[in-house]
């Protein structure tokens, strides 16, 4: 875990890795609160006899939008800003997810700083970031994450 003090501190890392978070493993019961909190109860998902039956690899896999709110859990576990009242999420750009995640995999977030400009409301800062998936040789997605971090 990478700790800076102050927001203006991450303009120094720009172009660096800060690190990867430990891994999580995606269950069965996340997925399942997942489907039933945005409605999405795709069989591809949620019905583990199906998925047994029909999907590669013989089991359900977790919604990408499952996988891509797992960033919000596992970022505070890669980096924190101890002088920041606030962290606002500007966006995501660039987005693509490039391999499924199966019930019980493992994934873990892997950031670095791809630039850190200084503004009237902060430091906007923006990742280069990559959801690797344990044992695959594609990550689960990769992406641009922008944050503005407000002293």
């Amino acid at each position: 875990m990478v700790v800076f003090e102050a927001p203006k501190d991450m303009l120094d890392w720009v172009g660096r890795e800060l690190g990867a978070s430990p891994w999580f493993t995606v269950d069965q019961a996340t997925i399942d609160a997942f489907a039933d909190a945005t409605g999405d109860h795709q069989w591809i998902h949620v019905d583990t006899a199906r998925a047994a039956r029909e999907m590669p690899g013989s089991r359900t896999i977790a919604h990408g939008f499952l996988v891509l709110a797992l960033f919000a859990r596992l970022i505070g576990e890669v980096y924190k800003v101890n002088g920041a009242r606030q962290t606002i999420n500007y966006g995501i750009d660039r987005l693509r997810f490039t391999a499924p995640v199966p019930v019980g995999g493992r994934v873990r977030l892997r950031l670095s700083v791809a630039s850190a400009e200084a503004t009237p409301g902060g430091i906007r800062v923006t990742h280069d970031a990559t959801m690797e998936l344990e044992d695959s040789p594609r990550p689960a997605f990769v992406a641009r994450q922008i944050r503005l971090l407000v002293p």
